[in-house]
């Protein structure tokens, strides 16, 4: 992970919440080279990240659980992934949701990304 330096967030078809611009900001703010859009790009990158939002209703719409997973873009093997799960009482803004997952993948590799 340390060695990263370009990452294309696929966006899922159905995400009309702008979750992979949130994902791809975060990892811009981190130092990376970062694309993002339906298709896995034709130039090379290091790694392809995807993700899994849920959504749920109480009172308004918010952002359940976040899950993110990096993967190489030439096997789509999982590399890492991490989640976040807020339910009412503890919601997150998704953009804090992101932050966390984000944070924790990273943390998690040795070299803490480029933050």
């Amino acid at each position: 992970m340390a060695s990263l330096k370009s990452i294309h967030v696929t966006k899922h078809a159905k995400d009309g919440r702008g979750v992979n611009q949130l994902i791809a900001d975060k990892l811009m703010k981190m130092g990376y080279i970062v694309t993002t859009g339906l298709e896995t790009p034709s130039e090379n990158v290091d790694v392809v990240v995807t993700y899994a939002d849920s959504w749920q209703w109480d009172m308004t719409m918010y952002m359940i659980e976040l899950t993110i997973t990096i993967r190489d873009p030439k096997t789509n093997f999982p590399l890492a992934t991490g989640n976040s799960y807020h339910t009412s009482l503890t919601r997150k803004p998704p953009v804090d949701m992101v932050d966390e997952v984000i944070g924790n993948i990273f943390k998690q590799e040795a070299g803490g990304g480029k933050e």
